[in-house]
């Protein structure tokens, strides 16, 4: 679970603690995929390419809530096909 942060924006140590918080969920994550018979470094690399596509994402629209609901751009363009459904 992550917990709400313990300092304001501005402070030295907030990236370090939110590091902190998401190094949990991310462990399990991994782990989960080992059990399925995905290998520890293939899943990393799995998640460091999701992170880069929902960096992307974010950059090309930080607020997704406020997409039609039946809007597909975003869970397409995460997954590299730039808001355009493959076949």
């Amino acid at each position: 679970m992550i917990e709400t942060p313990k300092y304001p924006v501005s402070h030295e140590d907030r990236h370090l603690v939110c590091q902190e918080e998401v190094e949990g969920p991310l462990k399990v994550i991994i782990d989960q995929a080992n059990m399925h018979g995905w290998g520890t470094l293939e899943v990393i690399s799995a998640i460091e390419d999701v992170i880069k596509h929902l960096r992307l994402a974010y950059a090309e629209d930080p607020d997704p809530a406020e997409d039609p609901i039946d809007s597909n751009e975003g869970h397409a363009f995460i997954h590299g096909r730039g808001g355009k459904e493959t076949p």
